[in-house]
């Protein structure tokens, strides 16, 4: 990378994507508002409505007479989060880096200042920051406790496993060198993130994180109970097998994934049987956090016996490898 002299400023593009979701929006862009801006950089920020409707334009025009940033409004018609995300990567095509934030969520002041801080530090392809949920109090006690929801950072380090693009950074040159994309085929599951951060770190790129880019999520009610979290981890087998045989034929991501998935339900379910006995059932964070892997090994034997979990469609369909995905 060639240095960049201390007047040569950067430009910065916050994306937001958006989806019927005014009233979090609107508490979004007021913390954004208010962020402390990153030394020797230009920031814009963008939202993207995946509403067809435009539900979400009045808002964006009411707060660009008053915002602090050059604030713009665009749609993307193609449903789900993935054309959205392969939207802000072609608004980000001429800046330096790229930032997302959900609208479900607010920022810390120092949230944007602490990814680009990290980045000068690392020059890292991608930067992630903690997501700390804020729960209803008709939450249950354990829950929010545990903030099982949150994305817990409590260290400046790099890592090997991806972060979710929920509160990220990204070097847009090395998406342009890689010529990189959300994948359109996990609009549907869920994980394109995932695997958007894993071609980063496969070919060679550097992976980091900071705790001081804080931003807080708003847990709503339907995803404070047992069954969500169930279906959530569920979810993560199934994508986790379909994102880990991307380079293999079907028949063999199949076995794998019912191998990996038989280990992790049995080994999980003798957790769960002896944190019961332990706790005489009374320790539900403990249990729970046991479930976890069983829940993760049955998606696992799902997608090998043909199932495919649709987070954002319809409940199954028949699984393919991103190999061999039409």
């Amino acid at each position: 990378m060639t240095p960049r002299s201390q007047s040569e400023r950067r430009k910065v593009l916050v994306a937001v994507p958006t989806y019927r979701r005014n009233e979090m929006l609107e508490r979004l862009l007021d913390s954004l508002n208010k962020l402390v801006q990153p030394d020797n950089a230009d920031v814009s920020v963008v939202i993207i409505d995946n509403d067809k409707s435009a539900g979400a334009r009045p808002v964006v025009e009411k707060w660009k007479t008053r915002f602090s940033m050059p604030l713009s409004y665009e749609m993307e018609t193609a449903p789900g989060v993935t054309h959205v995300r392969n939207h802000a990567l072609q608004m980000a095509a001429d800046f330096d880096l790229l930032a997302f934030i959900d609208d479900d969520e607010f920022a810390a002041p120092g949230w944007l200042a602490a990814l680009v801080g990290r980045y000068e530090e690392t020059k890292a392809a991608a930067v992630f920051g903690p997501v700390w949920s804020i729960y209803a109090d008709s939450a249950p006690q354990w829950m929010r406790e545990w903030n099982v929801h949150a994305i817990e950072i409590t260290e400046d380090c790099d890592r090997t496993e991806p972060g979710g693009s929920g509160n990220s950074l990204i070097d847009m040159k090395v998406v342009r060198d890689l010529d990189l994309s959300f994948d359109p085929r996990l609009s549907k599951t869920g994980g394109e993130d995932t695997l958007f951060f894993l071609q980063m770190r496969d070919q060679g790129h550097r992976l980091t994180q900071t705790k001081d880019a804080a931003v807080f999520e708003h847990v709503p009610e339907d995803r404070a109970r047992i069954g969500w979290l169930f279906r959530r981890w569920y979810r993560y087998g199934v994508t986790d097998a379909l994102i880990a045989g991307r380079n293999t034929s079907l028949p063999v991501a199949r076995l794998k994934a019912g191998c990996n998935g038989v280990l992790r339900t049995l080994s999980g379910a003798l957790l769960v049987t002896g944190t019961v006995i332990a706790t005489l059932g009374r320790d539900k964070r403990a249990i729970l956090s046991r479930c976890y892997t069983v829940c993760r090994g049955v998606g696992m034997i799902v997608f090998a016996f043909g199932g495919r979990y649709e987070e954002y469609g319809s409940a199954l369909r028949r699984p393919q490898t991103l190999a061999n995905a039409e």
